[in-house]
């Protein structure tokens, strides 16, 4: 995992109290049991660790972890 995928899976982990081990890069959101209200959550999360904007439905249960920070570091850049 890139240092973008380790700070999620903390999130993840230490948030929403995903175990450790399920978590990889090709973790899809459904996979680890995410609905959209917890992907909506999980924006939220995000926005806070990363400080980028995340809006409602952009993550979804098909995305992966890679996908979602994918996301987060084109953000990135873009600031």
């Amino acid at each position: 995992m890139n240092a973008t995928e380790e700070r999620m899976a903390a999130v993840l982990s230490t948030r929403f109290k995903v175990e450790r081990g399920a978590i990889s890069p090709e973790s899809a959101f459904g996979a680890l049991r995410f609905d959209s209200l917890t992907l909506v959550e999980l924006g939220l999360a995000l926005e806070d660790e990363f400080g980028v904007p995340i809006e409602d439905g952009e993550l979804t249960v098909s995305m992966t972890l890679r996908d979602a920070a994918e996301l987060v570091e084109t953000r990135e850049a873009a600031l």
